[in-house]
Formats: C-alpha cells, structure tokens, sequence
C-alpha cells in the first residue's frame, strides 16, 4: 500500500480530532518546510526518524537507452535519506512485503 498526503492527512486528524481540511493543510505545510530547509541547502535531522541531506551528484556519461549513444549527464544536487535507529528497528519488525508480478496482457503493450 502508499501512503498518500490525503491519508496521512486522515491519520492525523483523527489523532489529533482536527477536522480532515485541517489534517491536509497541516501536512502540507510541514512538507513546504521540509522543502525549503533542503531548497536552502541545508540538511534535516529528525531524531529517531532519520536525516534527509544534499548530495552533490558528479557529471558523467550516460546512455540514451534507443540509440546507444553515450550523452552527458550535467551535475545535480539529489535528495538522500537515511533512516535513524528507530526508524530502522520498526521497519525491521514490519510483515514482509510480496509484491504480485504484473504481466502485460498480449497485444496492449508497445511493439518493441
């Protein structure tokens, strides 16, 4: 299952006993914080949750997937996470997930 801003948002409001508007609104302010923090290039720790930082990626060559040509790839800042000990131990201890492999059904998909 994902967790969509609209169920969090639900979740919170019933914690809370906020009304669900609220609940979204709440959600998407803390989400154009967390935005900004990193838009101004600064990291952001969340005890027990885990550390959203900036990575500075490094131009290289890449490769157009049709073609086979080689193109360059300019450099790019990247968001990365990494979750705290907590976080971590709670994942550990959540039910495997088995996600089902989707077939394409004959004659939908694109010729290749």
């Amino acid at each position: 299952m994902t967790a969509t801003k609209r169920e969090i948002a639900d979740q919170l409001s019933e914690r809370l006993g906020i009304s669900p508007e609220e609940g979204l609104n709440t959600v998407e302010n803390i989400l154009a914080v967390l935005s900004d923090v990193l838009a101004e290039g600064n990291y952001l720790e969340m005890r027990n949750f885990g550390v959203f930082k900036l990575k500075q990626r490094s131009p290289r060559l890449g490769r157009n997937i049709h073609t086979g040509e080689q193109v360059p790839v300019p450099s790019y800042r990247d968001v990365v996470f990494k979750p705290g000990k907590v976080m971590l131990e709670r994942v550990a201890g959540a039910p495997q997930i088995v996600r089902p492999k989707l077939r394409k059904e004959s004659g939908t998909g694109r010729k290749r």
